[in-house]
């Protein structure tokens, strides 16, 4: 079809182009995914001395199991995630997902008083 419509010189661009634009995209994602590795790697590195300095000064691991507990249940579930709750909107009373700028409902622009999951 393309052939048809612009050419055969015109339609082997399109195509040679649409494969690069495809292998563009994957160096993207390898890229984005190299970078995400790097900052795992580096919060795994820094929990690992920020514990070893808390267990240096008496802290044991039933100290810390019990308190990712804690924290993992802040947010109403125990899942291993942390989630902010979704906020309650002032003009209709609705839960607003977290994030919204405003109510889904009435359309109340949402404030953001609180810091997510509290004082951490």
């Amino acid at each position: 079809m393309w052939g048809y419509v612009m050419g055969q010189k015109s339609a082997a661009q399109a195509a040679s182009f649409a494969r690069s634009a495809g292998t563009a995209d994957a160096m993207t994602s390898n890229l984005r995914m190299a970078d995400v590795d790097e900052r795992i790697d580096r919060l795994v590195l820094l929990v690992e001395a920020m514990w070893s300095l808390l267990r240096d000064q008496g802290f044991s691991d039933e100290d810390l199991a019990a308190r990712l507990m804690e924290l993992d249940g802040a947010d109403g579930a125990v899942d291993g995630r942390r989630r902010q709750p979704p906020a309650t909107c002032v003009g209709c009373g609705s839960k607003v997902a977290a994030g919204l700028a405003a109510c889904q409902f009435c359309g109340q622009e949402m404030t953001t008083s609180e810091a997510p999951f509290g004082s951490l």
